[in-house]
Protein backbone atom coordinates (compact mmCIF):
# COMPACT_ATOMS: atom_id res chain seq x y z
CA UNK A 1 0.00 0.00 0.00
CA UNK A 2 1.55 3.42 -0.98
CA UNK A 3 1.89 5.47 1.89
CA UNK A 4 -0.02 8.86 2.53
CA UNK A 5 1.61 11.72 2.81
CA UNK A 6 -0.60 14.05 5.41
CA UNK A 7 -0.26 18.31 5.27
CA UNK A 8 2.79 19.12 7.56
CA UNK A 9 0.68 20.56 11.29
CA UNK A 10 1.77 23.84 12.27
CA UNK A 11 3.85 24.43 15.07
CA UNK A 12 1.30 24.66 18.08
CA UNK A 13 3.03 27.88 18.95
CA UNK A 14 2.57 28.98 15.74
CA UNK A 15 -1.09 27.99 15.28
CA UNK A 16 -1.11 30.16 18.66
CA UNK A 17 0.27 33.06 17.49
CA UNK A 18 -1.96 32.98 14.32
CA UNK A 19 -5.38 32.71 16.63
CA UNK A 20 -3.93 35.75 19.01
CA UNK A 21 -3.20 37.61 15.69
CA UNK A 22 -7.00 36.97 14.45
CA UNK A 23 -8.27 38.10 17.43
CA UNK A 24 -6.53 41.35 17.57
CA UNK A 25 -3.41 40.57 19.91
CA UNK A 26 -0.64 41.58 17.50
CA UNK A 27 2.10 42.10 20.24
CA UNK A 28 1.26 38.66 22.39
CA UNK A 29 1.74 36.65 19.14
CA UNK A 30 4.93 38.78 18.06
CA UNK A 31 6.51 37.65 21.33
CA UNK A 32 5.63 33.86 21.01
CA UNK A 33 6.96 34.11 17.23
CA UNK A 34 10.30 35.43 18.47
CA UNK A 35 10.48 32.83 21.56
CA UNK A 36 10.20 30.00 19.38
CA UNK A 37 12.44 31.46 17.08
CA UNK A 38 14.78 32.01 19.54
CA UNK A 39 15.12 28.44 20.64
CA UNK A 40 16.24 27.48 17.20
CA UNK A 41 13.29 26.45 15.80
CA UNK A 42 13.03 26.24 12.30
CA UNK A 43 9.31 27.32 11.77
CA UNK A 44 9.71 29.32 13.82
CA UNK A 45 12.64 31.12 12.28
CA UNK A 46 11.30 31.05 8.91
CA UNK A 47 7.91 32.73 10.37
CA UNK A 48 9.81 35.49 11.82
CA UNK A 49 11.86 35.67 9.07
CA UNK A 50 8.81 36.02 6.41
CA UNK A 51 6.91 38.80 8.56
CA UNK A 52 10.13 40.76 8.56
CA UNK A 53 10.59 40.42 4.93
CA UNK A 54 6.84 41.80 4.20
CA UNK A 55 6.38 43.48 6.92
CA UNK A 56 3.23 41.34 8.39
CA UNK A 57 2.80 42.02 11.86
CA UNK A 58 5.92 43.34 12.23
CA UNK A 59 8.05 46.49 10.88
CA UNK A 60 9.48 45.87 7.40
CA UNK A 61 13.16 44.70 8.16
CA UNK A 62 15.02 42.84 4.89
CA UNK A 63 18.20 42.56 6.88
CA UNK A 64 17.08 41.34 9.99
CA UNK A 65 15.11 39.03 7.68
CA UNK A 66 17.82 37.68 5.57
CA UNK A 67 19.30 36.86 8.41
CA UNK A 68 16.73 34.76 9.73
CA UNK A 69 16.23 32.79 6.47
CA UNK A 70 19.49 31.51 6.65
CA UNK A 71 18.88 30.53 10.21
CA UNK A 72 15.93 28.95 9.71
CA UNK A 73 17.74 27.32 6.54
CA UNK A 74 20.67 25.85 8.24
CA UNK A 75 18.04 24.48 11.04
CA UNK A 76 16.32 22.65 8.53
CA UNK A 77 13.43 24.60 6.70
CA UNK A 78 13.94 23.59 3.20
CA UNK A 79 12.10 26.40 1.49
CA UNK A 80 14.28 28.97 3.93
CA UNK A 81 17.47 27.20 2.53
CA UNK A 82 16.48 27.87 -1.03
CA UNK A 83 15.52 31.62 -0.06
CA UNK A 84 18.64 32.01 1.49
CA UNK A 85 20.71 30.85 -1.28
CA UNK A 86 18.66 33.20 -3.27
CA UNK A 87 19.61 36.49 -1.59
CA UNK A 88 23.85 35.14 -1.42
CA UNK A 89 23.58 35.09 -4.89
CA UNK A 90 21.58 38.29 -5.47
CA UNK A 91 22.90 40.32 -3.05
CA UNK A 92 20.21 41.85 -1.64
CA UNK A 93 19.47 43.07 1.92
CA UNK A 94 23.47 42.10 2.94
CA UNK A 95 26.91 40.78 1.68
CA UNK A 96 26.52 38.84 -2.51
CA UNK A 97 28.91 35.72 -2.70
CA UNK A 98 28.27 34.11 -5.72
CA UNK A 99 30.62 31.12 -5.74
CA UNK A 100 29.29 30.11 -2.41
CA UNK A 101 25.17 30.35 -3.74
CA UNK A 102 26.43 28.43 -6.78
CA UNK A 103 28.53 25.71 -4.46
CA UNK A 104 24.99 25.20 -2.46
CA UNK A 105 23.16 24.75 -5.12
CA UNK A 106 23.13 20.87 -6.28
CA UNK A 107 22.63 20.28 -2.53
CA UNK A 108 19.06 22.06 -3.06
CA UNK A 109 17.91 20.19 -5.68
CA UNK A 110 16.05 17.60 -3.90
CA UNK A 111 14.16 20.98 -1.98
CA UNK A 112 13.59 22.23 -5.29
CA UNK A 113 14.09 20.57 -8.43
CA UNK A 114 13.90 23.76 -10.30
CA UNK A 115 17.72 23.80 -8.91
CA UNK A 116 18.83 21.15 -11.52
CA UNK A 117 17.21 23.29 -14.55
CA UNK A 118 19.05 26.55 -13.34
CA UNK A 119 22.22 25.14 -13.01
CA UNK A 120 22.00 23.37 -16.34
CA UNK A 121 21.36 27.09 -17.59
CA UNK A 122 24.22 28.37 -15.61
CA UNK A 123 26.42 26.01 -17.19
CA UNK A 124 25.58 27.31 -20.38
CA UNK A 125 26.01 31.00 -19.97
CA UNK A 126 29.54 32.54 -20.13
CA UNK A 127 30.10 33.96 -16.87
CA UNK A 128 32.92 35.74 -14.63
CA UNK A 129 33.26 33.99 -11.68
CA UNK A 130 31.37 36.86 -9.99
CA UNK A 131 28.85 35.89 -12.10
CA UNK A 132 28.81 39.20 -14.32
CA UNK A 133 28.66 38.53 -18.48
CA UNK A 134 32.14 37.70 -19.87
CA UNK A 135 30.52 39.19 -23.67
CA UNK A 136 27.53 41.07 -24.17
CA UNK A 137 25.96 41.45 -27.81
CA UNK A 138 26.19 44.13 -29.96
CA UNK A 139 23.58 46.33 -30.10
CA UNK A 140 21.63 47.87 -33.79
CA UNK A 141 20.34 51.16 -32.88
CA UNK A 142 16.76 51.90 -33.92
CA UNK A 143 16.20 55.59 -32.84
CA UNK A 144 18.80 58.84 -31.80
CA UNK A 145 15.56 60.28 -30.43
CA UNK A 146 14.11 58.68 -28.36
CA UNK A 147 17.74 56.55 -27.40
CA UNK A 148 16.57 53.13 -27.97
CA UNK A 149 18.95 50.20 -29.24
CA UNK A 150 18.04 46.24 -29.91
CA UNK A 151 20.12 43.19 -28.98
CA UNK A 152 19.25 40.04 -30.84
CA UNK A 153 19.49 36.98 -29.44
CA UNK A 154 19.63 38.64 -26.22
CA UNK A 155 18.53 35.87 -24.67
CA UNK A 156 18.69 32.05 -25.26
CA UNK A 157 15.42 30.30 -26.06
CA UNK A 158 16.19 28.08 -23.10
CA UNK A 159 16.40 31.10 -20.65
CA UNK A 160 13.06 32.27 -22.16
CA UNK A 161 11.30 29.36 -21.85
CA UNK A 162 12.56 29.31 -18.10
CA UNK A 163 11.34 32.91 -17.19
CA UNK A 164 7.85 31.82 -19.02
CA UNK A 165 7.96 28.62 -16.69
CA UNK A 166 8.98 31.06 -13.74
CA UNK A 167 5.36 33.15 -14.54
CA UNK A 168 3.70 30.04 -14.93
CA UNK A 169 -0.10 30.33 -13.13
CA UNK A 170 0.90 33.11 -11.00
CA UNK A 171 0.11 36.02 -13.87
CA UNK A 172 -2.82 38.71 -12.17
CA UNK A 173 -4.63 41.75 -13.55
CA UNK A 174 -1.70 44.70 -13.93
CA UNK A 175 -2.62 47.03 -10.89
CA UNK A 176 -1.39 50.14 -9.77
CA UNK A 177 -1.04 51.70 -6.37
CA UNK A 178 -4.22 53.75 -5.23
CA UNK A 179 -2.76 56.45 -3.22
CA UNK A 180 -4.84 55.14 -0.11
CA UNK A 181 -2.01 51.90 0.36
CA UNK A 182 -4.51 50.11 -1.87
CA UNK A 183 -4.11 49.15 -5.75
CA UNK A 184 -6.68 49.10 -8.23
CA UNK A 185 -6.69 48.13 -11.90
CA UNK A 186 -4.36 50.11 -14.04
CA UNK A 187 -6.47 52.08 -16.20
CA UNK A 188 -4.24 52.29 -19.47
CA UNK A 189 -3.30 48.50 -19.12
CA UNK A 190 -4.99 45.24 -19.35
CA UNK A 191 -2.93 43.03 -19.35
CA UNK A 192 -1.31 40.70 -16.53
CA UNK A 193 1.76 40.67 -14.95
CA UNK A 194 4.28 38.77 -12.23
CA UNK A 195 6.94 40.02 -10.23
CA UNK A 196 10.19 37.91 -10.06
CA UNK A 197 10.62 39.80 -6.07
CA UNK A 198 13.86 39.60 -4.53
CA UNK A 199 13.48 36.69 -2.71
CA UNK A 200 12.64 34.18 -5.78
CA UNK A 201 14.96 36.12 -7.88
CA UNK A 202 16.86 32.92 -8.00
CA UNK A 203 20.66 32.44 -9.62
CA UNK A 204 19.54 32.47 -13.47
CA UNK A 205 16.92 35.50 -13.15
CA UNK A 206 20.24 37.30 -11.71
CA UNK A 207 22.48 36.34 -13.98
CA UNK A 208 20.16 37.46 -16.16
CA UNK A 209 20.03 40.66 -14.27
CA UNK A 210 23.42 41.40 -14.13
CA UNK A 211 23.65 41.22 -18.36
CA UNK A 212 20.73 43.71 -18.50
CA UNK A 213 23.02 46.04 -16.52
CA UNK A 214 26.04 45.31 -18.23
CA UNK A 215 24.67 46.29 -21.77
CA UNK A 216 22.75 48.89 -20.15
CA UNK A 217 26.11 50.18 -18.72
CA UNK A 218 24.35 50.73 -15.15
CA UNK A 219 25.07 48.98 -11.80
CA UNK A 220 22.48 45.73 -11.57
CA UNK A 221 21.55 47.48 -8.13
CA UNK A 222 19.88 50.26 -10.21
CA UNK A 223 17.08 47.84 -11.31
CA UNK A 224 13.94 47.33 -9.91
CA UNK A 225 12.65 43.73 -9.77
CA UNK A 226 11.60 42.10 -13.14
CA UNK A 227 8.03 41.95 -14.06
CA UNK A 228 6.67 38.86 -15.93
CA UNK A 229 3.89 40.53 -18.96
CA UNK A 230 1.35 38.53 -20.60
CA UNK A 231 -0.56 40.16 -23.21
CA UNK A 232 -3.43 38.04 -24.42
CA UNK A 233 -5.49 38.89 -27.71
CA UNK A 234 -6.99 42.37 -27.56
CA UNK A 235 -4.85 43.20 -24.46
CA UNK A 236 -2.36 46.57 -24.67
CA UNK A 237 -0.82 49.01 -22.73
CA UNK A 238 -1.62 52.41 -24.13
CA UNK A 239 0.49 55.58 -24.52
CA UNK A 240 2.45 56.04 -21.54
CA UNK A 241 5.84 57.48 -20.16
CA UNK A 242 7.79 55.16 -17.58
CA UNK A 243 9.57 58.19 -16.47
CA UNK A 244 7.43 59.04 -13.30
CA UNK A 245 7.39 62.92 -12.07
CA UNK A 246 6.64 61.21 -8.38
CA UNK A 247 9.94 59.64 -8.00
CA UNK A 248 13.01 60.80 -6.41
CA UNK A 249 15.24 57.86 -7.54
CA UNK A 250 13.47 58.35 -10.93
CA UNK A 251 13.24 55.37 -14.02
CA UNK A 252 16.00 56.55 -16.50
CA UNK A 253 15.82 53.66 -18.75
CA UNK A 254 13.81 50.31 -19.45
CA UNK A 255 14.80 46.82 -20.51
CA UNK A 256 12.10 44.67 -22.46
CA UNK A 257 13.13 40.70 -23.60
CA UNK A 258 10.89 39.62 -25.68
CA UNK A 259 10.07 35.91 -24.51
CA UNK A 260 7.92 34.64 -27.63
CA UNK A 261 7.01 36.41 -30.81
CA UNK A 262 4.07 33.87 -32.08
CA UNK A 263 1.66 36.48 -32.27
CA UNK A 264 0.20 38.91 -34.09
CA UNK A 265 -0.17 42.96 -33.61
CA UNK A 266 1.76 43.77 -30.02
CA UNK A 267 4.13 45.94 -31.42
CA UNK A 268 6.47 48.50 -28.98
CA UNK A 269 5.70 51.77 -31.23
CA UNK A 270 7.09 55.09 -29.69
CA UNK A 271 4.10 57.28 -30.73
CA UNK A 272 5.91 60.46 -31.49
CA UNK A 273 7.96 58.98 -33.88
CA UNK A 274 7.31 56.16 -36.85
CA UNK A 275 9.18 53.52 -34.98
CA UNK A 276 7.23 50.12 -34.48
CA UNK A 277 9.21 47.51 -33.09
CA UNK A 278 8.16 43.81 -33.84
CA UNK A 279 10.76 41.38 -31.49
CA UNK A 280 11.93 38.51 -32.55
CA UNK A 281 12.20 35.65 -29.19
CA UNK A 282 15.20 36.62 -26.88
CA UNK A 283 15.31 40.26 -28.47
CA UNK A 284 16.21 42.98 -25.66
CA UNK A 285 14.73 46.48 -26.32
CA UNK A 286 16.90 49.30 -24.35
CA UNK A 287 15.90 52.67 -24.26
CA UNK A 288 16.38 55.90 -21.78
CA UNK A 289 13.44 57.64 -20.17
CA UNK A 290 15.37 60.82 -19.68
CA UNK A 291 17.38 63.24 -21.45
CA UNK A 292 21.34 64.38 -20.24
CA UNK A 293 19.93 66.55 -17.32
CA UNK A 294 17.53 64.18 -16.01
CA UNK A 295 14.11 65.58 -16.97
CA UNK A 296 11.79 63.36 -19.40
CA UNK A 297 12.39 62.62 -22.54
CA UNK A 298 9.17 63.81 -24.10
CA UNK A 299 10.06 61.52 -26.99
CA UNK A 300 10.11 58.27 -25.24
CA UNK A 301 6.33 58.10 -25.01
CA UNK A 302 5.35 54.57 -26.09
CA UNK A 303 2.44 51.45 -25.99
CA UNK A 304 1.89 47.86 -26.41
CA UNK A 305 -0.05 47.96 -29.21
CA UNK A 306 -3.15 45.26 -28.98
CA UNK A 307 -2.34 42.09 -29.84
CA UNK A 308 -4.42 40.37 -32.30
CA UNK A 309 -3.81 36.90 -32.07
CA UNK A 310 -2.05 34.77 -29.98
CA UNK A 311 -0.05 35.74 -26.80
CA UNK A 312 2.43 38.35 -26.03
CA UNK A 313 5.10 37.80 -23.30
CA UNK A 314 7.82 40.33 -22.42
CA UNK A 315 10.29 40.59 -19.41
CA UNK A 316 10.29 43.90 -17.93
CA UNK A 317 12.90 45.57 -15.92
CA UNK A 318 13.12 49.11 -15.29
CA UNK A 319 16.45 50.81 -14.48
CA UNK A 320 16.70 53.59 -11.77
CA UNK A 321 18.83 56.52 -11.47
CA UNK A 322 20.11 55.53 -8.19
CA UNK A 323 20.82 52.42 -6.47
CA UNK A 324 17.46 50.89 -5.52
CA UNK A 325 17.39 47.27 -3.71
CA UNK A 326 17.30 46.91 -0.10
Amino acid sequence: MATQHRPQQPHPVLARAEALVGAGHTEEAILLIRQLAAKGDRDGLFVLARNLWSGGILGSDPVAARVQFELAGKAGHPAARVLATNLLANGIAGSRDWLTALARMPGEVAIDPRRRIQLELLGKMALTPTGEPERCREPERLAESPDVLRFPAFATAAECSYLLDVGGKNYRPAQINDGRGGTRLDPIRNSDEFTIHWLIEDPVVHAINRRIAAVAGIPADHGEAIQLLRYRTGQQYRAHYDFNPQLENQRVATALIYLNHDYKGGETSFVKTPLKFKARKGDLLLFRNTLDDGAVDPMSEHCGMPVLSGTKYIASRWIRAKRYVP
